[in-house]
């Protein structure tokens, strides 16, 4: 099923990210992908982390978190247990999430993030020959080729979202699920 990401007319519902102000839009993809609909004013003040490591593009929108500014195309990787401070969207934004595990919330005191983070810019990073690994699941190709096991793909910059053993043509970001 080839699913335009920022067209979808996929089954949502609302959610309230735990320590959130207003609750999100969320509409479940595929196994732990979800588009996820921020409305304008969200924020998150609590700190916190999760059990699980959460990988993102940012498709529509600005989303800050713990200081860092995504914008529309940037690629975030936020590592299991990475402390989040200071989350918010401003102006609303919409973005394709997926968690490598149990995405429960741990609220802290702590104040200062310490684990690594990783912002990326999909259509303009330079690729390697061989592909850009971005997590433990995840990677930056810009040629077709074919998977020995089914992948879910982004297409950048159009922003589709399939599940498929055959990469198409350009740039994609390839995340392979259990």
């Amino acid at each position: 099923m080839l699913v335009d990401l920022l067209d979808a007319e996929l089954p949502a519902r609302d959610f309230l990210i735990p320590g959130a102000n207003l609750p999100v839009r969320q509409a479940p993809l595929d196994g732990s992908a979800s588009l996820v609909r921020f409305p304008p004013f969200w924020a998150r003040a609590e700190h916190g982390h999760y059990l699980a490591g959460e990988e993102f593009v940012l498709l529509e929108g600005e989303l800050c978190v713990s200081g860092i500014t995504y914008r529309a195309g940037h690629h975030g990787w936020l590592p299991a247990g990475a402390l989040r401070h200071s989350s918010a969207a401003p102006g609303g934004a919409l973005a394709f999430t997926s968690f490598d595990g149990e995405d429960t919330w741990v609220r802290s005191e702590l104040d200062e993030p310490d684990g690594p983070t990783l912002r990326t810019p999909l259509d303009s990073v330079v690729i390697p020959e061989g592909g850009l690994p971005l997590t433990p699941h995840s990677a930056l190709l810009d040629t077709p080729v074919h998977l020995d096991r089914p992948a879910e793909m982004i297409t950048v910059p159009t922003w589709t979202w399939e599940r498929s053993t055959l990469i198409p043509e350009g740039r994609v970001l390839v995340r392979w699920t259990a």
